[in-house]
């Protein structure tokens, strides 16, 4: 049985920054509950594809640590929306 390696989301700045400017738009409870959607997705995405859950786990917090680092990243820049 072949081992199933996903593209790890985290390469996908576009994906990353998009779901950021999203949460900076909502109200704290709101961006909580997006992140926690789009994880929800991501984890479903990859348990389809046959990928074992201890990568999927590792794969979906590095994911909530590049989306919340995209956020600080606005949240600190000028004009940023957080």
């Amino acid at each position: 049985m072949a081992t199933i390696v996903p593209f790890p989301r985290t390469r996908d700045r576009g994906f990353i920054e998009r779901h950021a400017r999203l949460m900076a738009s909502y109200s704290p409870q709101g961006a909580e509950r997006h992140l926690a959607v789009q994880l929800a997705k991501q984890r479903s995405v990859l348990a389809g594809r046959g990928v074992a859950s201890e990568v999927i786990e590792e794969h979906i917090s590095a994911l909530q640590t590049a989306i919340r680092g995209a956020l600080w990243s606005l949240a600190r820049t000028p004009g940023g929306r957080a």
